[in-house]
């Protein structure tokens, strides 16, 4: 980086403290769009994949600005963005609005996934880009006779939304032979179901589960779900927000459950929703083979909610 000529006045220019090092541009990502309510630095830190102590330095530079306010005391500072300056309204927009970009590529892309021929049996993101220039690469599984057509199809849709989204999206091609030197845990779906690998030594499960034991080990999920709710209530947002873009979709006879599911997080308090999760009610029931809020959570929350599960070698 060239040496900085002249100094410029931080009234007039504010942005080039708030956004001028990539901690600062993680930490208020986080806090803009990512939490609802005050956060603590080890908990800003986790989510923007910074140290404690890089992430408390930052939030220091970035409370001395006067963009971020501090809550509590001692060693249980809380930072929060103050939403009521114009400047911080108009960053977190933009935040939003890079949050919108993102999604919209990947709702894109399902959509026009569906307009194959012969559907593919799954599709993936195989790796996303970590730098500005690196490509996007998909996976897509499909039978041989029908792979390779299959991959011109996409191939040329993708073209387009490489034109759209000013991005490199590389496709990758593959049977059920190929998957065994892929590491399909690293993957994230698209379209389909994930293959599982029925190699030697993996743990297959011996007998299908009965309807009580499924039933049984939801109740489980739900049960720590509603915890993790009550700890993070940024579920509720992110929740929302994936029942709204499914909804812009259409999912046909599944729309019903979404409907009512939206209506409950905008009606119910946080201690009834965690009431509503393990309930016996037939409503109850129900809505729990669709709960909205499993799909939403990161890898680390999924881990985080099937520990009890871990006791009965479940997978």
């Amino acid at each position: 980086m060239r040496p900085i000529v002249f100094k410029q006045n931080s009234l007039r220019y504010p942005l080039n403290e708030l956004l001028g090092t990539r901690s600062h541009v993680r930490l208020l990502r986080v806090m803009s769009n990512q939490v609802d309510g005050p956060l603590t630095a080890s908990d800003i830190a986790k989510r923007a994949g910074l140290t404690v102590p890089g992430a408390q330095k930052a939030l220091e530079r970035l409370f001395r600005t006067g963009f971020i306010s501090r809550v509590g005391g001692g060693r249980k500072h809380q930072y929060e963005i103050r939403c009521s300056d114009r400047l911080m309204q108009t960053i977190t927009d933009l935040f939003q609005t890079e949050k919108n970009r993102y999604e919209q590529l990947f709702v894109t892309i399902k959509k026009e996934i569906k307009n194959l021929t012969p559907l593919p049996h799954t599709v993936w993101i195989q790796s996303l880009p970590k730098e500005i220039g690196e490509s996007l690469t998909l996976g897509l599984l499909h039978e041989t006779r029908h792979l390779m057509d299959c991959v011109q199809q996409f191939r040329k849709i993708l073209n387009q939304l490489e034109n759209d989204f000013d991005l490199t999206i590389e496709l990758e091609g593959y049977t059920k032979a190929d998957i065994f030197d892929l590491n399909m845990d690293d993957f994230t779906a698209l379209f389909g179901v994930m293959p599982a690998k029925d190699a030697s030594g993996q743990k297959q499960v011996k007998n299908p589960l009965t309807h009580r034991e499924k039933d049984r080990r939801l109740r489980i999920l739900s049960r720590n779900l509603a915890k993790a709710i009550e700890h993070d209530a940024s579920l509720l947002r992110r929740a929302k927000e994936h029942i709204d873009r499914l909804l812009t979709e259409g999912q046909g006879t599944a729309t019903g459950d979404l409907v009512e599911w939206r209506d409950i997080i905008d009606r119910y308090s946080v201690h009834r929703l965690s009431r509503f999760f393990t309930s016996s009610s037939e409503r109850a029931n129900r809505l729990r083979q669709s709960n909205p809020f499993f799909v939403v959570l990161s890898l680390d929350e999924r881990t985080q909610l099937v520990n009890d599960l871990e006791d009965k070698d479940d997978a």
